[in-house]
């Protein structure tokens, strides 16, 4: 096998985050360009068993000159750019010596660009883990060794979740709403998720019908330590609104107007994720590290977002369930009254996955279930959030409610839409965009909407300026409506809103709460 290319493979298909669901696709496209099976399933091999970008959370240093820093960098991009500047005459012995028809060579330059331009996520950091974590109990110590995943995926990452949105363009549609005047506080939880792509437009995001916030969010690598940095050497999203003083700002906004605030750690990557819940040192650094965190800007709790995709081991679902309670016991040591919640997919509830929902709702106060993104731009057009249909949120929910009490559950709803090609085919996410309500109710105010008699929810298609017709699937004001009487139907603990400043101006979502959840 060749090094070169399980190297470019493993680069390729660590692009997707979802790449165990859709296995036999990225090999068909890496045979296409001269690989071999054997080294398609040997950078499988590696990616699953490999490491990830690794910062380290330094408290050597004064609590308040805290600092975060990598170690050790292994630059993969630089090595595949030098490869690509090689000249012609070395590609092509590159190519003899692999007995690849000559014909193949501008197939094999391409898949290299390909990897070069999509390397936005290469592991680039490797680091020793030296956080201060004396204070730092756990109970039921987990065993060193990280399990393997399995090759089967048994739910896809939630999309949404991954996609930055225009934060200028939401807030440069003009609305003609009157400002609403606001008496009461909503009955229940009204939960909303600041993602750090809207905190340049913090001040303009109205905070009145909500109960809390959640602060997105803090990435952890598999050590337990906090991400500042993305591989390319920019500085991690989430990481650059914690420390912009405008969130400071917004967390006093909040805090005065009696709203709890937590913060979001999040994992989309599997292998952090298996060594978060099998490594006993790893528990203990993230758990030192979010509780300090917490208590360095003074916020009411955690959430935890691990969107795990691999087909999950006892093994390792009892130490995720470890991790939580562990967390949620120095948290609750450290922070009297704060509040731990999970974020869960729809189907947790019935395919058990990483969360043994039991167990959990004993040592955490909610889960947040995203119900939403059942049709993403990986696949064909339809519903992004439906209440009826082959994957609907009433039966999912009621395998919830089968395990947990209802005032466990937070049902999670989208502020957003989905607009495909109508002739979309799964995988094809080049031309398909996430739509803000804010941009979806001013792009179809003169267009005739549809509704959907299963899903429940609204749709309207239209041509665009090169003659193509495309689909737009996205909740409203009636879909919502639909959603907010099943939470009280149900006495479910709340809603939560993916994601504030969605709306921008328009304050329609906004009436909604007020007449579901305050009014009512």
């Amino acid at each position: 096998m060749r090094d070169q290319y399980i190297q470019l493979i493993k680069e390729y298909i660590r692009q997707k985050p979802d790449y165990e669901s859709m296995l036999a696709f990225l090999k068909e496209e890496v045979l296409k360009v001269g690989a071999t099976e054997e080294e398609f399933n040997e950078a499988l091999r590696q990616l699953r068993l490999g490491a990830n970008p690794s910062f380290i959370l330094s408290q050597k240093e004064e609590p308040t000159k805290a600092v975060f820093r990598n170690v050790q960098a292994t630059n993969y991009k630089q090595i595949i750019r030098e490869y690509l500047e090689e000249k012609t005459d070395i590609a092509l012995e590159i190519i003899k010596s692999a007995n690849i028809h000559v014909e193949s060579k501008k197939k094999v330059f391409a898949f290299a660009s390909l990897v070069i331009i999509l390397a936005v996520f290469v592991p680039g950091f490797l680091g020793k883990q030296t956080n201060n974590l004396q204070n730092v109990k756990l109970a039921n110590p987990v065993p060193s060794e990280t399990p393997k995943s399995n090759a089967v995926a048994t739910v896809p990452i939630v999309y949404a979740n991954l996609q930055p949105v225009d934060a200028d363009k939401i807030f440069s549609i003009k609305s003609t709403n009157v400002q609403l005047v606001i008496s009461g506080k909503p009955k229940k939880e009204v939960l909303g998720f600041f993602p750090y792509w809207m905190v340049s437009k913090q001040d303009q995001i109205n905070l009145s019908t909500l109960t809390s916030i959640s602060l997105f969010g803090l990435e952890t690598d598999g050590n337990g330590n906090i991400i500042t940095k993305d591989t390319d050497g920019t500085e991690d999203g989430g990481w650059s609104m914690w420390t912009d003083p405008a969130i400071d700002m917004f967390i006093k906004r909040a805090e005065a107007q009696g709203l709890k605030v937590y913060l979001t750690i999040k994992s989309f990557d599997n292998s952090n994720i298996e060594k978060i819940s099998s490594n006993d040192d790893s528990q203990k650094a993230l758990i030192a590290n979010a509780v300090y965190l917490v208590n360095s800007k003074n916020l009411d709790g955690i959430n935890i977002d691990f969107e795990y995709t691999g087909q999950t081991s006892d093994d390792l679902r009892n130490g995720f369930t470890r991790f939580i309670t562990n967390l949620n016991t120095e948290l609750k040591r450290q922070v009297p009254n704060s509040v731990l919640t999970i974020d869960t997919y729809l189907v947790s509830g019935s395919e058990k996955g990483l969360f043994d929902l039991t167990l959990l709702s004993q040592n955490s106060d909610a889960f947040v279930v995203m119900g939403y993104d059942m049709h993403t731009p990986l696949g064909d057009p339809g519903p992004v959030s439906a209440m009826g249909g082959d994957t609907n949120i009433v039966g999912y929910i009621q395998n919830y409610l089968e395990q947990v009490d209802a005032s466990k559950l937070i049902l999670s709803v989208p502020y957003y839409g989905y607009d495909w090609p109508q002739n979309s085919t799964a995988g094809s996410t080049n031309d398909v965009k996430i739509l803000p309500y804010a941009e979806i109710a001013d792009a179809s105010k003169n267009l005739q909407l549809s509704w959907d008699d299963t899903s429940e929810t609204p749709y309207f298609t239209y041509t665009d300026d090169s003659g193509n017709q495309r689909i737009v699937h996205f909740d409203n004001v009636r879909s919502l409506g639909i959603k907010y009487d099943y939470i009280n139907r149900k006495n479910l603990r709340g809603v939560g809103i993916w994601a504030l400043g969605y709306d921008g101006q328009n304050q329609d979502l906004e009436k909604l709460l007020i007449d579901k959840f305050i009014n009512q």
